[in-house]
């Protein structure tokens, strides 16, 4: 019977769809390459500014889309998973508030399944804070993300804009095999933002911005008992201890501050529109346990420059992004003693940990990206859509991991670059066709580890990790997506789309595979 009624309901579905796409043919559905076309050209966009958002708006209307996608393969590192199962939901607007306030607002939702992943129960493994902790025996990771984006921008008021920008993300990670660990995270922060007009060509912006997350694992459970089982904490590279039953009663957070700011400076005339941006923060990460309990704290300095020109000339659109992100930062550790103290009057005893010695940048990271892309589009006669895309894009990224006394080092780089293109066919009036293909290729520029001991750590992750990062890879990737008008009430003005989407990655005899659709509405 529920098979019965889920067909009549699908065919119902489908049934209006086509009806609506027959109804009212004269009357002007939102369009997606417009909406595209709009999206680009607001360049100051692709910065944390929200004020310069002004300067070049975007149609007021809602996307809405749901992406289901799976991914698989062997070309991954140690503490990821061998395959991904999820689905995502997100919605974005572009809305007038008042006369002279807009607003951006997007929310997202992730549901996802990592297959058979191991050695780590924190959500940022690599590059980053290395007091974490996991389990050798690989199990399913079940997470839920929450992102919630709002910006807020004003018109030109005496040469000045305002911005005001909020992003709130939450997350719950779950693993579901012993030792069973659950994580929580909470980021959010907030980006005041200003811009300012010389005259009609010359603007100069500046934003601010505050930043507070943590991730906290509260504590494990298991279903069976396993005497054997063991649980690791790192502190860098090679270097971690595995305790037999060291999950009871273990429990850690990390809770950290960022802090920074940007500048922009942005020329514009008839046929080109050019934005420079220049920010940098520092963040600053505790790592907490039980009883203040403290491996060690994380601290980093986060650097960024963005070029992003648009040249407009002849029916045709330029945009070239040019992208530096580099990363410098390091761990301190700790050295404790648990001291007790017992208040003679109640008969309490309390217990603490007390640092009595720290090690100074003790464990080293540095990573490094670069990114450029230039993007060719045929405009129609109206210069708001186009009938093709050509692009190409070229990067390079880096790290280095570094523990000292006694020391190991561990670094890689990796250059890529590739093709794409994205072709339109008009199938009726309203009615798109959207081929869109992609090669990428990518050549190790050298990856080496040197380590002080071979332990466990050292063979069952830094070793295979290292074949990981010495194979060049192949990728190549193709969709199809068709859109079309919608008609579900009268005089409601919607447009559709469904799109098949799916590429392979060849790293010699790995590779690592993903396909999927997604469906969406655009409305006014």
């Amino acid at each position: 019977m529920k098979k019965i009624i889920s067909t009549i309901v699908a065919s119902i579905f489908v049934t209006c769809l086509l009806s609506g796409q027959n109804k009212d043919s004269l009357q002007l559905y939102p369009d997606f390459q417009k909406r595209e076309v709009q999206v680009i050209k607001q360049i100051w966009n692709t910065t944390d500014n929200a004020a310069g958002m002004g300067y070049s708006n975007v149609n007021s209307g809602s996307l809405t889309s749901l992406n289901k996608y799976y991914s698989n393969g062997d070309h991954h590192r140690v503490q990821e998973g061998s395959a991904n199962n999820g689905l995502t939901f997100s919605t974005e607007r572009y809305d007038r508030f008042s006369k002279k306030v807009y607003v951006r607002g997007s929310f997202a939702f992730n549901m996802n399944t990592e297959k058979d992943r191991a050695w780590s129960d924190v959500v940022n493994t690599y590059n980053s804070n290395p007091y974490i902790f996991g389990s050798s025996v690989r199990g399913d990771y079940g997470s839920q993300n929450f992102d919630l984006n709002l910006k807020v921008f004003s018109v030109k008021q005496n040469g000045l804009n305002y911005g005001f920008t909020i992003n709130y993300h939450v997350a719950d990670i779950s693993r579901q095999r012993d030792p069973r660990s659950r994580t929580y995270v909470l980021d959010y922060s907030v980006i005041p933002s200003v811009t300012y007009s010389f005259n009609s060509n010359n603007s100069i912006g500046v934003n601010l911005n505050y930043r507070f997350d943590k991730e906290k694992m509260p504590g494990l459970s298991t279903v069976q008992t396993d005497p054997n089982l063991k649980y690791y904490t790192f502190s860098g590279l090679e270097n971690a201890i595995g305790r037999i039953g060291g999950y009871r009663a273990f429990s850690r957070q990390f809770i950290g501050d960022n802090v920074g700011g940007a500048l922009q400076y942005n020329f514009k005339n008839k046929n080109v529109n050019w934005l420079i941006s220049i920010g940098m923060d520092a963040a600053w990460q505790e790592t907490l346990g039980d009883k203040k309990q403290s491996p060690g704290s994380f601290n980093s300095f986060n650097y960024n420059i963005l070029s992003n020109l648009l040249i407009q000339k002849n029916h045709y659109l330029h945009n070239f992004i040019f992208n530096i992100k580099i990363k410098d930062s390091g761990a301190d550790e700790h050295r404790q003693n648990l001291v007790s103290s017992r208040d003679t009057l109640t008969g309490i005893t309390t217990e603490n940990w007390v640092t009595i010695y720290t090690y100074k940048n003790r464990f080293v990271s540095q990573t490094s990206d670069m990114n450029f892309k230039w993007d060719l589009y045929s405009l129609k006669k109206s210069n708001d859509s186009y009938n093709w895309r050509v692009g190409i894009n070229a990067g390079y990224s880096s790290f280095s991991n570094v523990y000292y006394l006694p020391k190991s080092d561990y670094s890689a780089g990796r250059l890529v670059a590739g093709l794409s293109s994205t072709y339109v066919l008009t199938v009726k009036k309203q009615q798109k066709l959207f081929f869109e293909g992609r090669f990428n290729s990518g050549i190790n520029t050298g990856a080496e580890l040197n380590l002080a001991s071979q332990t466990e750590i050292s063979e069952n992750i830094l070793i295979p990790d290292l074949e990981f990062h010495k194979r060049n890879t192949a990728e190549v990737y193709g969709s199809v997506k068709y859109t079309f008008p919608l008609q579900f009430v009268k005089n409601s003005r919607l447009s559709g789309y469904a799109k098949l989407y799916g590429g392979n990655l060849f790293a010699g005899k790995a590779n690592w595979s993903n396909f999927g659709f997604a469906i969406g509405i655009l409305t006014l």
